[in-house]
């Protein structure tokens, strides 16, 4: 068993460093001809101030931004109107009551792509922050990718303990799972997508049914990346981490709840692979038991190579004091995992910025 840890180990290593050499760079940044920044907001008042003041210094000519303001109940409305203030760049639309059976995040998604008309759409979360030179360069690699749909996985401040160990494992889940070099094949199974920064060219967006297409999506990510796939276009999946950075869950609650509304909901709620994801990482969760309890070339070996996986992961990712979490995390991992399956089949309704969805 010692020796299977440790060569498990050793694979796992090999694979995530070959696997991330083949996610690609952001080139070159290239000026895009009219380009929309739709952003949906709900209670979202601690990242106001932050998320305008990155979006000004980022904006290029022909690109202008939406901003939905979801039915707000603390200050972001308020606070959008002070930022906004006569910078005719910016468009706030006031929200509607959400029709029934839509996700909140969908809906708003929706009604951005309705009131822009420009030739792309970037879909950024709230919590964003960008470098002056994000949006052409996201632009000309998704040219240079020949996609029309385009997302990555930001860098992430974990100033809290559960974001520390949980909110990397989004790298670790693509570094180690999702076959890189394969990312633009056409078939829904090699879906990756993270709605935090997702760029589409409007004519294939408004081809595949957009947003409305997905109406009750909770992992709008993967469903509409997936939905993109099954029309027979290419998708892409880089490196943006360099240049966007996502400011996710500010408390350890916030992070549990984000995490187990769609950790599941992102595998198909297929009993089958959630199976599989509680094995691989309860592999991963043994080994520092086992280098404490029977230290051995092969337990500490297994343990270093496990490690050096994540710091390589985590140096990729710009994310600094988590890899050393690692074997914790792995832990918490399988329980959010096996928490969400639980509820699932128990068919526990989830609730999520005031909404409830069953």
């Amino acid at each position: 068993m010692i020796i299977g840890i440790f060569i498990f180990s050793v694979l796992v290593c090999l694979y995530t460093f070959l696997n991330l050499a083949f996610l690609p760079k952001l080139t070159g940044p290239v000026a895009p001809p009219s380009l929309a920044v739709c952003i949906p907001l709900r209670n979202e008042e601690r990242n106001v101030e932050k998320l305008m003041t990155s979006l000004k210094q980022a904006l290029h000519p022909n690109v202008h931004v939406y901003l939905y303001e979801d039915r707000s109940t603390d200050r972001t409305r308020d606070l959008l109107l002070e930022q906004i203030g006569a910078d005719d760049r910016f468009t706030m639309i006031d929200g509607i009551d959400l029709p029934t059976g839509w996700a909140g995040k969908v809906h708003a998604c929706h009604q951005l792509a309705l009131a822009s008309k420009e030739e792309y759409l970037l879909f950024l979360d709230a919590d964003i922050t960008l470098t002056k030179e994000t949006i052409p360069k996201l632009y000309a690699t998704m040219k240079q990718e020949r996609a029309v749909f385009l997302s990555g996985f930001p860098s992430f401040p974990v100033p809290t303990f559960l974001g520390k160990c949980l909110i990397p494992m989004q790298h670790v889940l693509i570094a180690q799972h999702l076959p890189i070099p394969f990312r633009k094949v056409k078939h829904p199974a090699f879906a990756a997508a993270n709605g935090m920064v997702v760029l589409v060219e409007r004519q294939a967006y408004e081809q595949v049914g957009g947003h409305q297409s997905i109406q009750m999506a909770l992992v709008d990510d993967l469903e509409l990346c997936r939905t993109f796939k099954r029309n027979g276009f290419t998708t892409t999946l880089v490196h943006v981490a360099p240049y966007v950075s996502c400011d996710m869950y500010a408390t350890n609650p916030d992070v549990w709840q984000g995490f187990l509304k769609n950790v599941f909901r992102g595998m198909n709620d297929s009993y089958l692979i959630g199976s599989y994801f509680l094995l691989f990482y309860l592999a991963q969760a043994t080994i520092l038991p086992l280098a404490i309890l029977f230290p051995s070339f092969f337990t500490i070996g297994a343990l270093f190579f496990l490690l050096l996986a994540r710091y390589r992961i985590d140096r990729n990712a710009q994310i600094s004091h988590a890899w050393f979490w690692h074997p914790v995390a792995t832990v918490l991992y399988v329980v959010l995992l096996a928490t969400a399956m639980i509820r699932r089949l128990k068919k526990r309704e989830i609730s999520w910025k005031g909404r409830t969805y069953s």
